[in-house]
């Protein structure tokens, strides 16, 4: 049996081995690879968010915790974890949807299919949780770069930033594409994010190490507390010159990131520590559209963005 066909439900997650969680990973993509190109659908945006959805998954319990996709068509691999795995009839009618479908499942919240509403839907929704009572539970905005080009989003995050304890986290897909390469002015902002991967603010013994002495001087008293504020602003100092954040801390929104879009474990300690947080936060995730495919990211148009039913004939994926 295949770790895959273990799973039933995002809690099967919590349950996996870091082996078996890498193990799965590959095993949804070539699942991907093998029934999208029987059916036709997204390929490539799905296959670079594998191990994004999973940490998702992982961290939030679903459907207590609402995911809310922006661009829908990046909710594969969020159908297979919630036991969806009937992909032969993916987009045909009485089949399975290619965007998320309220009568599928209560894992499905938002039936989205295009850009810039999702976090509209969490400010809406987050807001509603407060009113109700269940202000403990969160909301997760899968946002792209390309859908933070649109004006609907900046409102929504306006309204978030208002509300300093709303449970809110907003992961933004940085892949640097919608259907082809995202351009402007923002586009060129997050791009100034990406030499950052490789940099001292993604290596997590850093990170810890220097949380663990920031503690102890914390709590130390007298000069300690004078060395601690000192050390406190050197990182921010640090962190800013890697990767310039001001954008959306200044927004007062809680900035974490970049992180590695396709590394289980960085992905994994983020969103814990935005859950933690327990107010509206961006966890910026760098990925890569088509990952873990070498025709697909070797496609410079679309890179397997949508691709159209195999031809028969000749063996190969013709794109939609």
């Amino acid at each position: 049996m295949s770790i895959l066909d273990r799973v039933g439900d995002p809690s099967d997650l919590r349950r996996m081995t870091p082996e078996d969680l890498k193990t799965l990973a590959d095993e949804i993509r070539s699942f991907l690879i093998t029934n999208v190109s029987q059916t036709g659908g997204h390929l490539g945006p799905n296959l670079g968010v594998v191990e994004l959805t999973m940490a998702i998954h992982k961290v939030f319990r679903s459907p207590e915790d609402s995911i809310v996709f922006d661009t829908g068509h990046q909710s594969y691999v969020h159908k297979l974890l919630t036991g969806r795995t009937d992909f032969s009839t993916l987009r045909q009618e009485g089949g399975l949807s290619g965007y998320p479908e309220r009568a599928e499942s209560p894992h499905d919240i938002v039936e989205s299919s295009h850009a810039s509403s999702s976090l509209s839907w969490a400010d809406g929704i987050s807001r509603a949780r407060v009113l109700t009572g269940q202000g403990d539970r969160y909301v997760v905005a899968v946002v792209g770069d390309g859908a933070l080009t649109g004006g609907m989003a900046w409102e929504a995050l306006n309204n978030i930033a208002a509300d300093k304890d709303r449970r809110v986290v907003i992961v933004v897909n940085d892949n640097g594409r919608s259907y082809a390469p995202t351009i402007g002015g923002l586009a060129k902002y997050l791009a100034s994010f990406r030499p950052a991967i490789d940099s001292v603010r993604t290596n997590s013994n850093y990170e810890e190490a220097l949380d663990r002495l920031k503690g102890r001087l914390q709590n130390s008293g007298g000069p300690g507390k004078a060395v601690y504020k000192s050390l406190h602003a050197a990182k921010k100092g640090v962190k800013d010159f890697w990767a310039p954040q001001g954008l959306f801390e200044d927004l007062g929104l809680k900035y974490i990131g970049p992180v590695d879009g396709h590394s289980l474990q960085d992905l994994e300690r983020a969103l814990v520590q935005a859950r933690d947080y327990k107010g509206p936060v961006i966890v910026h995730a760098m990925t890569e559209k088509g990952h873990g495919y070498a025709p697909a990211r070797a496609h410079e148009d679309d890179q397997f963005h949508a691709v159209g039913l195999r031809r028969r004939d000749r063996g190969h994926l013709r794109r939609a």
